[in-house]
């Protein structure tokens, strides 16, 4: 387990490169800083005034997509001068000190976890070292992202940092599948009257875009989101279902802190994977009914099928799972992987001089395509 900040997911050290951090920002010493996605336990650090001053005095940077960088901006406005946008694609990062100059290749690929999350493919050493953040792929997804492929094969990862958060659970039920489900009780429900209306909570601040984006197809009702719309407007061709009027009928938040009111006009439905844990019947039960409340299955991370075909797909020589180490069962398929299993103990070398970040330059771009099918899910 992760040894850095107790809700860090992962402790930010990247063996194979020690002048970055990736997802953790407990340590201002770094020469450049990565982050997937904006959650609470992927940001340990970013707001500490000490990371701003550190930042500030090395002219160091924190990379990210369009998306997660505005709601960096949103939350951490005082970052905005040190925060660099990353399209989606290869980029080149230039990083100078003193003496030399040291290009990073960085391809950001979309990790279908939440709006904006990216994982990072970086070539460094002549070694391709792959973190996916927190993710969530279909196996169609996988083979069709072309920087996953060279001449038709997958490419030859080196090291893969992966997201092991529910390794444990067989699988989980596609979120399509989960939506589709959602959207037909929203529908009936909102249909009994005009005075009816649906409140959907969350366990997480951003990734239910998609649901609200389908809610409004099928229903042309937009969800209220409070304060989320100070992000969401910038975007407003990939997120369309929502609204900033509180007197919608549709209404998103997150679970922690809402008080349950017996309201015989409001249905309540419960987005939630945490709970349901190795229970799951893909055929039946990711879906509980309580009078008017509603308990749904939806994860925005991979199950344990969708891990190991992402792994034995690539067959990385080593493998260094977080937050929890990845374990081996017999569907694993062994390609002399070298498994990681003590990874918080190593510690970043230190470095005789401190690296300085210039600039970026943006290379080949994603497909829109591709975009669209890591949310095709």
């Amino acid at each position: 387990m992760n040894s850095c900040c107790s809700k860090s997911a992962f402790c930010g050290h990247i063996e194979e490169i020690p002048f970055i951090h990736v997802d953790n920002f407990e340590d201002g010493t770094k020469s450049a800083y990565f982050l997937s996605h904006y959650h609470s336990d992927h940001v340990c650090g970013l707001n500490a005034n000490q990371f701003y001053a550190r930042l500030k005095k090395n002219n160091a940077f924190v990379y990210a997509s369009a998306v997660t960088v505005a709601i960096i901006r949103e939350n951490c406005s005082l970052l905005s001068p040190y925060l660099k946008v990353l399209d989606l694609g290869k980029n080149t990062i230039i990083i100078k000190d003193n003496e030399s100059t040291i290009y990073l290749n960085v391809t950001t690929l979309p990790a279908g976890h939440s709006f904006g999350s990216t994982m990072f493919l970086f070539e460094y050493n002549n070694k391709n070292i792959l973190y996916t953040g927190d993710f969530r792929l279909s196996k169609n997804t996988v083979m069709k992202y072309k920087h996953f492929h060279f001449n038709g094969e997958p490419i030859q990862l080196d090291v893969l940092y992966v997201d092991t958060t529910f390794q444990d659970v067989p699988s989980f039920p596609t979120r399509s599948d989960v939506v589709r489900n959602v959207v037909l009780h929203v529908k009936n429900w909102l249909n009994l009257s005009d005075s009816h209306r649906v409140i959907m909570l969350t366990s997480a601040n951003y990734g239910y875009e998609y649901i609200c984006n389908e809610i409004y197809k099928q229903t042309k009702l937009k969800t209220f989101v409070g304060s989320y719309m100070n992000v969401y407007r910038h975007f407003p061709k990939e997120i369309y279902g929502v609204t900033e009027d509180s007197s919608a009928r549709l209404y998103l938040r997150s679970k922690y802190g809402y008080k349950s009111e017996e309201n015989p006009l409001e249905l309540t439905i419960y987005f939630s994977a945490l709970k349901w844990g190795e229970k799951i019947n893909l055929n039946e039960d990711f879906i509980t009914y309580n009078n008017n409340k509603i308990e749904i299955c939806f994860s925005t991370h991979c199950g344990r099928d969708e891990l190991l075909f992402f792994i034995n797909y690539f067959k990385p020589k080593k493998i260094v799972g977080f937050p929890q180490d990845f374990y081996v069962d017999d569907n694993f398929l062994d390609c002399n992987t070298d498994v990681t299993e003590d990874r918080v103990k190593v510690e970043p070398k230190k470095r005789k001089k401190e690296l300085k970040d210039e600039s970026v330059t943006v290379g080949k771009r994603v497909n829109k395509s591709e975009i669209e099918d890591a949310f095709n899910w």
